[in-house]
């Protein structure tokens, strides 16, 4: 059963960020309402690249014609040119003139008509008089309105294009938010079939299609996720098996360990299934993490097992012993990893407390059945004569053999070694600063994506729209409401200047112009004043020129209702409403602001909103990205303490000696100085996944120094070399299946993996090395210490 919730666990993988984030975030809650009220605020962009311009408009055309057929639910609406719009502002154009302006206007035609009447009134001629000429700066009025529709004519023929045609983007918008993989792929296989179907290489032979957007990173990840999953888990338990065989040299003793592993990591994930119900980003690659720590437990029990077994205990006897002696070190092990896990469970963000949780389940009940299931096994297999330990073919602890050697005749250097490496790393720690988090999530994002994917291709889009393509999208509940705060917005924008990290703000109203009947009044006054006379003496230029300002179009008011569909659409609501969307646009950069000025940003925009209208909803990638850094910042210290002190805690209870706990937590304190040494001094940056390595690396590192020094009470003073041959080798091997499921992630497809991987598995040698190299060189000395005296 186990095994299939597991499955139905893995089908439901949430890759969207905002899973990441409480539920009670505000970024999450403010796109739970902006999705429920307007239809679409994501999209796929599809990039029809061709040398041949008159190619790739004929794509364009037909294929938005192939995607306005599809049903509403998958394709919400179609945008690929902007003609009619444009000739419909450009009829109008004289309306969008300030009020102020066309009074000028009017007035400068009046003066001059009475300025040319008096130099040609012969009286005037001779009479000496000096008449003055009006003037008026028309390149700084052209320049003042040329600017606000710059962005728009440079489109060729109002399409969707880089002014030479050579790339060109046809948007298909998504119904809702891209929240779910399957309504993602609906639209996506909808779009791919209707590029089929039309074949672009009929157009052009070197036509070429690729796709970009929200909806295409979501396809991306989700692709790169499952298949980065499948990969490790397979590289897991392909090198973890081999490894056990090769340690052991005992097939079905390895059989019995990797089996009873199984069960331990599907009673989980099915545990998992009905508590969580699905996977985010973070915890989806806990599989081959759970497998590679989990299967620690097991190893340690059956390394002294076959121990005992070729010291000619019987098979039953075996057991006992092998239990008896390594319960209670693998069990503080197995508490202290599930603690670490645990710790993330007290923080609000998700993809830490659903992390720890799973994990914390992993831990125990691995242990439990490293103590249940695998001596059963083992006790099986022993009966059917399938497990051959005896002292004759007793494998040679090379490695442990070699590193108890060499220990024990450099330790006094390998002790000065460690103190000083530690002691560099401490000085490092200056080098902490807050630039090490991570704030371009784009860092984060497929590898396959960011050289040849979504990620890639964004940057052609961007060419050819030169803006940013998902606003903020802000939504009050009333009218006025939106009018303040974009008000406001403008005026912040303004006293900012031209640093501001707002680049525009648009609410309908900018749309429609103000004081229409004034205009049009302004307008009529001048075309009185211009009489036939007058404009015959003009240029043809100039008279078409006047001929298109004072059209029929320009005499007429108009509303938002008589706006363009693709304008209206944008602000209307899913309940009819109009006007209430304020849209905010940062600057195409934001997307590598650091972590300090991505905060102030949004921290702006929403306290500006909020001061018209407390909650007002700010939605947006920047919104859902900034949350998830707070988030990062305020819970992973968080978690990390709670983990350091949870494991020290633990130590402490169980051992019920200081001197004994002090030296148990050496290697740990040692490894973890190491560790967050290495941070600092190669400026590692951590990230809302990798940063799970911090505290989950105090559970994992106690593990060694718990199974080396309990071995080395048992054996007794001056043992620890022996310790080294019997116990290094499980122990370095537990350490090598640990770096396997932490190491298989290091080539993976999502960056995000990577981080993790590099970061785990750099804690993991800290911490191993630290307690099979700088614990037994301190006890060597300090014994040696003890005998000289």
């Amino acid at each position: 059963m186990g095994g299939y919730y597991s499955v139905l666990l893995y089908k439901n993988l949430r890759t969207d960020l905002e899973e990441l984030l409480p539920t009670t975030a505000r970024a999450v809650i403010d796109m739970d309402e902006v999705t429920k009220r307007l239809d679409s605020i994501d999209n796929l962009a599809i990039l029809i690249m061709t040398k041949n311009a008159e190619a790739g408009r004929r794509f364009s055309d037909d294929l938005a014609r192939e995607l306005q057929k599809a049903p509403r639910d998958v394709i919400a609406s179609v945008e690929y040119r902007i003609n009619k719009e444009l000739q419909f502002f450009k009829d109008r154009r004289t309306l969008y003139i300030e009020l102020g302006d066309l009074i000028r206007i009017r007035n400068y035609i009046r003066d001059r008509i009475e300025y040319e009447r008096m130099i040609h009134n012969p009286l005037n001629i001779f009479s000496g008089q000096s008449i003055p000429e009006p003037a008026l700066d028309f390149k700084a009025l052209l320049k003042k309105y040329e600017g606000k529709v710059s962005a728009y004519s440079r489109f060729p023929d109002g399409y969707y294009a880089t002014p030479d045609g050579t790339k060109r983007v046809v948007i298909a918008n998504l119904p809702g938010k891209t929240s779910g993989i399957k309504q993602v792929t609906v639209l996506k296989d909808f779009a791919a079939a209707a590029v089929q179907r039309l074949d672009p290489g009929s157009y052009s032979p070197d036509m070429a299609i690729h796709y970009a957007g929200g909806v295409q990173n979501v396809i991306e990840e989700q692709s790169a996720f499952v298949k980065d999953l499948e990969v490790s888990t397979i590289i897991v338990i392909v090198i973890v098996s081999l490894g056990m065989i090769v340690f052991f040299r005992s097939v079905f003793s390895t059989i019995a360990l990797v089996l009873s592993l199984f069960m331990g990591t599907l009673w989980t994930f099915g545990i998992a299934y009905f508590a969580i119900g699905y996977l985010n980003a973070n915890t989806a690659f806990l599989g081959a993490i759970i497998i590679g720590n989990g299967i620690n437990f097991g190893i340690i029990m059956l390394a002294r097992f076959l121990e005992e077994k070729r010291n000619n205990h019987p098979g039953n006897e075996a057991i006992g012993i092998s239990i008896s002696s390594t319960a209670t070190s693998t069990w503080i092990a197995a508490i202290a990893a599930g603690l670490s896990y645990g710790s993330l469970m007290l923080t609000g963000f998700r993809g830490f407390n659903q992390f720890g949780f799973i994990g914390l389940t992993g831990m125990v009940l691995c242990w439990i059945s490293a103590f249940t299931t695998l001596p059963a096994l083992l006790v099986l297999f022993d009966r059917w004569g399938l497990i051959k330990a005896t002292a004759a073919n007793k494998p040679r602890a090379v490695v442990a053999e070699a590193a108890a050697k060499f220990i024990s005749r450099h330790a006094t250097a390998i002790w000065i070694i460690s103190f000083a490496v530690t002691v560099i790393a401490l000085f490092s720690f200056n080098r902490y600063t807050t630039g090490i988090l991570e704030t371009n999530l784009t860092n984060l994002r497929s590898k396959k994506s960011i050289e040849s994917g979504s990620v890639y291709y964004s940057q052609y889009v961007d060419e050819i729209f030169q803006r940013y393509l998902s606003p903020l999208a802000l939504l009050p509940r009333s009218r006025g409401e939106a009018r303040q705060i974009a008000a406001r917005l403008k005026e912040l924008k303004e006293k900012q200047g031209p640093r501001s990290p707002i680049t525009s703000v648009q609410t309908i109203d900018d749309f429609v112009p103000e004081q229409q009947l004034q205009k049009i009044a302004i307008m009529r006054e001048i075309i009185e004043l211009l009489p036939e006379r007058f404009l015959v003496k003009l240029s043809p230029q100039d008279r078409k020129l006047v001929g298109e300002f004072l059209n029929e179009k320009t005499m007429r008011p108009f509303g938002e209702r008589e706006l363009p569909q693709l304008i209206l659409g944008k602000f209307t609501e899913k309940d009819g409403s109009i006007g209430k969307l304020v849209l905010v646009e940062p600057p195409l950069e934001s997307t590598y602001w650091p972590g300090k000025q991505l905060f102030r940003f949004i921290n702006q925009v929403r306290r500006t909103a909020d001061n018209v209208a407390p909650g007002t909803p700010v939605a947006g990638s920047l919104p859902v990205a900034s949350d998830i850094l707070s988030s990062v910042m305020r819970d992973g210290p968080f978690a990390t303490f709670l983990a350091f002190c949870a494991v020290i805690i633990l130590v402490f209870l169980l051992f019920r000696n200081i001197r004994t706990s002090m030296l148990v937590l050496f290697s740990l304190l040692v490894g973890i100085t190491w560790f967050a040494g290495a941070i600092f001094t190669f400026g590692l940056k951590i990230n809302f996944m990798n940063f799970i390595a911090l505290p989950i690396t105090f559970g994992i590192g106690i593990d060694y120094g718990v199974n080396i020094f309990q071995r080395y009470r048992l054996e007794g003073s001056q043992s620890i070399l022996k310790v080294i041959r019997d116990t290094g080798g499980a122990v370095a091997l537990c350490s090598f299946t640990t770096i396997v499921g932490y190491g298989s992630l290091l080539i993976a497809e999502n960056k995000a993996f990577v981080s993790f991987g590099l970061l785990a598995v750099l804690g993991e040698l800290t911490c191993v090395t630290a307690a099979i190299f700088s614990l037994p060189a301190y006890l060597i000395v300090r014994d040696r210490k003890k005998n000289a005296a």
